[in-house]
């Protein structure tokens, strides 16, 4: 069985608002990755850690929306949230540069030991989190092409997702 993470250019289309064009993407997951790196240094981060990737990564603005906003406009802001925001501020550069996509807190990168840090996707905000258990229909279906890049093949998964 083929899995996000165990081909060569990994994927982040469930993980990132692919609607972006690539260039943002692309940005978005370099920063992702810029912070993840500058706090856990190869270690296995705390949750306090993880939290402070988020809020440095914009979780400020996904607090507010649910805080604030969705009491008010509940679908209206998760329509908001998920068209212009909706993504995860773990997912990033696998290799610490342009190239492989994923979650930076997936087991298959930080260890199987218990407690998958998956659970801690979305640190400040109840509502949201990463759904672990969720099979992209493009594997499903055929193995991403692999001649292309890992911003193409989430694409591919991303619209996969909302076909």
């Amino acid at each position: 069985m083929i899995e996000c993470q165990s081909f060569r250019q990994g994927c982040c289309g469930c993980c990132v608002n692919m609607r972006w064009n690539p260039d943002r993407v692309g940005e978005f997951l370099e920063q992702n990755t810029l912070a993840f790196n500058a706090v856990t240094h190869s270690s296995r981060p705390r949750f306090r850690d993880l939290v402070g990737i988020h809020w440095h990564r914009g979780g400020w603005r996904d607090h507010l929306l649910v805080t604030v906003l969705a009491p008010l406009t509940v679908g209206l802001t998760a329509w908001i949230w998920m068209r212009v925001y909706g993504s995860c501020c773990f997912a990033g550069y696998l290799d610490g540069a342009p190239g492989r996509v994923g979650c930076l807190i997936h087991p298959a990168r930080m260890g199987t030991g218990t407690p998958d840090l998956r659970r801690h996707a979305f640190p400040l905000v109840p509502v949201l989190g990463c759904n672990r258990g969720l099979r992209c229909p493009m594997l499903e279906q055929t193995s991403p092409d692999l001649d292309a890049d890992g911003l193409a093949v989430s694409r591919a998964g991303f619209r996969s997702l909302h076909s």
